[in-house]
């Protein structure tokens, strides 16, 4: 299994994945389906890129050379905020899961962020149906420090999310 930051050339098969994920988890993640399938193939090759190392970017798992599991980061703006920096988008297909995959991409962005030297917090959001998720990002040493409620929207259905956190020391 390797596991490596992606870049442009990556981006019809992180395309793919990130489709599939929106389409099988709709609850989990802020974008629809509906929104990024209109993406070009130039769009997602600028999420990609990596004009500025560090302020964000995405790791992608691969398996026979397909990609299997992907995670994405983003650095906060501003002077008083640059030491945050948020995941997002996490993902492993679910014929990847339970193989300790989900725990080398976040391994990997962690000691990635935490090698900027920088960073000393890592964010993130999950929503509370997910309890499989909060346990893991427990494990990996996460603490929720508050609730969003209503964070998500999907159709009628409102989504909580917990709100975690994990300091570098």
């Amino acid at each position: 299994m390797e596991i490596r930051r992606l870049g442009p050339e990556d981006a019809e098969a992180f395309s793919v994945v990130r489709l599939e994920a929106l389409q099988k988890d709709p609850d989990a993640f802020g974008a629809t389906y509906e929104d990024e399938k209109k993406r070009t193939l130039e769009e997602w090759k600028e999420r990609l890129s990596q004009t500025s190392p560090g302020e964000s970017g995405y790791f992608g798992a691969f398996s026979d050379g397909e990609i299997v599991g992907t995670i994405g980061f983003f650095r906060h703006k501003g002077t008083k905020a640059r030491h945050k920096v948020a995941i997002v988008s996490m993902y492993v297909r679910e014929s990847h899961r339970g193989s300790g995959l989900a725990a080398g991409l976040m391994n990997a962005a962690i000691d990635y962020l935490r090698g900027l030297g920088d960073v000393d917090q890592v964010q993130l959001a999950v929503v509370t149906t997910n309890p499989a998720a909060v346990r893991f990002y427990e494990k990996i040493g996460f603490a929720t420090y508050g609730f969003e409620k209503r964070a998500l929207r999907v159709g009628d259905q409102y989504f909580d999310e917990a709100l975690m956190y994990l300091l570098f020391e």
